[in-house]
């Protein structure tokens, strides 16, 4: 017979398991930590904000630029129209993570407070000496800084062979194309925009012209050469904001995906030796190809099978679109079954990530949305998604128990980064709002699986 002690731990253990096996989401909360993170930024893009730049702008990003085992932050600002003299221009952030749940601006520090019209930004190590550069889109010319390894950077743009191009600056990726150890770089470029809208003039993409995207080769010495043309991968004058590098076929080389707004996305495999071939012409299908308001893209493999899907995020009146990988090249739209078509609808959506906020092996998605029209700013009606894997090929929007329909304000969401800040365990989100501040929305309870499962096996 077993006695109390023994029946207590079996039914513990059991409760234990259950919480494990339905991913238990009811503790988490996502709490906005901005403030007495001491992230102090407001995006400029509210100011002018009928200037097609600052309505598209901007991103973020996590990474360890000191090497000193935290995730930093780098955000993304917008410019200004014509300042007046002696104005304090809006610049982009650098925040170094202090260990304890704050951070320390060190912007003018580091060198790296550019105040162009800001778009993207992307780490890597591009010269493999073991720290982290730093490429940043822009409206016009874009930047490089190399990090010199002592807290510092340096703007590098010429010395690392021109790669400063100069046009409508947006998604960036890195990603070894050629499999020779080095990385290679890839921007997308939007619209060809030479003018200033006045009065009440509202943005359509689909007035302007698009502009080649631009790849440049890493050389191995520093310098990077464009090969857009050489490697079929210029874009063909889409208007691009997202780029997303990842293997989606799985033959050991990086394939590009580019979201184009109001025209065709494509989807570019790699076929070796840097070529590439446009799998959404007549000749090559992998059912990737839809024509919508492109914005964001996530890589991801969320039905655990090996091989990775994708998500798109659109325009308004054009739902979100998840493709679930065949493994034969092609893709499936599974937006309406898999339960993500309905979340999206009446929202332009915008940054998006793939994360598993619970620990519990499945990836969850999020998504960003906010008006492109800056009359309904101040009315918001756009809150952001966060959709829980329910680990049988469906989702279930949570957004609302996790606390994302608490806080103060949903703002006009454009760019996301996904990392652990706080080395707890669970990942957290840092969100950009166009003309607003930006929120950090700590993960609380997120790592609670992590403890529910050592207490299995002790």
């Amino acid at each position: 017979m077993l006695n109390r002690t023994a029946l207590t731990f079996i039914c513990c253990t059991f409760l234990f398991i259950l919480l494990v096996c339905n991913g238990y989401t009811a503790e988490i909360q996502f709490v906005d930590v901005t403030e007495e993170a001491g992230i102090h930024f407001k995006h400029a893009g509210g100011i002018d904000h009928r200037v097609v730049p600052a309505l598209v702008g901007s991103g973020a990003a996590w990474r360890d630029y000191d090497n000193n085992g935290t995730l930093d932050l780098y955000i993304v600002n917008s410019a200004l129209v014509r300042p007046e003299p002696n104005t304090i221009l809006p610049k982009n952030r650098l925040y170094r993570n202090n260990g304890d749940g704050t951070f320390t601006d060190v912007t003018d520090i580091a060198n790296v407070g550019d105040t162009g019209w800001g778009m993207g930004c992307a780490f890597a190590d591009y010269d493999n000496d073991g720290d982290a550069d730093l490429y940043v889109s822009n409206y016009k010319a874009n930047v490089f800084y190399l990090n010199k390894g002592d807290g510092t950077f340096k703007r590098y743009t010429s010395g690392a062979g021109g790669i400063g191009h100069t046009g409508f600056g947006s998604g960036i990726a890195w990603g070894d194309f050629d499999a020779d150890g080095y990385l290679e770089l890839y921007l997308g470029n939007y619209i060809e925009y030479s003018k200033v809208p006045q009065g009440d003039e509202v943005f359509f993409p689909y007035d302007f012209f698009g502009q080649a995207n631009v790849c440049y080769l890493n050389k191995a010495d520093g310098s990077f050469i464009d090969v857009s043309d050489a490697s079929k991968v210029n874009g063909g004058f889409h208007l691009t904001l997202g780029v997303a590098a990842a293997d989606y076929d799985s033959d050991g080389d990086l394939d590009v995906y580019l979201a184009n707004d109001s025209d065709q996305n494509i989807l570019y495999r790699n076929d070796g030796e840097m070529t590439f071939t446009n799998t959404n012409q007549p000749d090559a299908r992998s059912r990737t190809g839809d024509i919508r308001g492109g914005m964001g893209i996530a890589w991801g493999d969320y039905d655990n099978d090996g091989a990775l899907d994708l998500f798109v995020t659109n325009w308004l009146d054009e739902n979100n679109v998840l493709y679930r990988n065949n493994g034969d090249g092609t893709f499936t739209d599974v937006s309406a079954q898999s339960g993500v078509f309905e979340s999206g609808l009446g929202k332009t959506c915008w940054g998006t990530v793939f994360f598993d906020m619970d620990n519990d092996m499945d990836l969850d998605l999020f998504f960003l949305a906010g008006h492109i029209d800056p009359a309904s700013w101040e009315n918001h009606g756009q809150p952001d998604v966060l959709l829980r894997n329910n680990g049988d090929g469906t989702f279930t929007d949570v957004s609302e128990q996790v606390g994302l329909r608490q806080l103060e304000s949903p703002g006009v969401g454009r760019g996301v980064a996904a990392g652990d800040y706080d080395a707890d365990g669970d990942i957290d989100l840092l969100i950009v709002n166009a003309g607003e501040k930006p929120m950090l929305l700590r993960n609380d309870g997120g790592n609670s699986q992590n403890w529910l499962l050592s207490v299995l096996w002790v």
